[in-house]
């Protein structure tokens, strides 16, 4: 036949020990059947369960003993909302810097306000003049501000007001646990990217909504 000629081998996996699936196998799996769930034993019910349970108990037992890596495992799910999970960095989906809401720790609120609300990040992002991120300041923040202090906070310096530690992650974390840590300890809406959690240097934004669009 021609999957011997191919130096194959033939498995096959049934509920009928006499099929013909069976005689031309070199090796049956069988599956016992006693009757359909179906009221009239018609419809493949228990049949169809007990394959897809016996499909997958190979499955998963294969990728344990070839010790399947999550790469490997994400080069059989280019696409759908498994692969992207898989395969997606945070560098797909970023924000570049160019065209970011940045502002001086020196600025006063003031001045910032229209960089915050014109980039529509809902958020501003503290740099030094190396690219240091330093602190976020968000919409969230000025209402809040607002709502304690009045408007005399719109003289205040960015640095007075900032977030001094903010949530961040790099470019080649995975975008799904970018997107967990969005989620604790309180959830956000956005993570500042930077090169290395050491030097702090500004390379990005990810945003919700950005990881939402890419499917995930």
């Amino acid at each position: 036949t021609f999957h011997q000629a191919k130096g194959a081998k033939l498995v096959g996996v049934s509920s009928n020990n006499k099929s013909k699936l069976a005689e031309h196998c070199e090796m049956h799996i069988y599956l016992p059947l006693e009757r359909e769930l179906c009221p009239f034993d018609l419809a493949p019910v228990t049949s169809t369960a007990i394959q897809m349970l016996f499909g997958d108990t190979c499955a998963v037992a294969i990728m344990q003993a070839k010790s399947l890596t999550m790469d490997e495992y994400a080069m059989n799910h280019p696409a759908g909302r498994i692969g992207k999970r898989l395969i997606l960095n945070v560098k797909d989906v970023m924000k570049p810097v160019a065209g970011l809401p940045l502002c001086a720790p020196d600025d006063v609120l003031m001045s910032v306000l229209v960089e915050l609300s014109q980039k529509g990040c809902g958020c501003v992002l503290v740099v030094d003049g190396d690219m240091k991120l330093l602190g976020t300041f968000t919409d969230g923040d000025l209402r809040r501000k607002l709502a304690a202090q009045g408007g005399g906070v719109l003289q205040s310096k960015m640095s007075e007001l900032m977030s001094a530690t903010p949530r961040v992650t790099t470019a080649d974390t995975k975008a799904v646990e970018a997107m967990k840590g969005m989620e604790q300890p309180s959830p956000v809406t956005f993570l500042p990217v930077v090169e290395d959690r050491a030097g702090m240097k500004l390379a990005g934004l990810v945003t919700l909504h950005g990881l939402v669009n890419a499917g995930l």
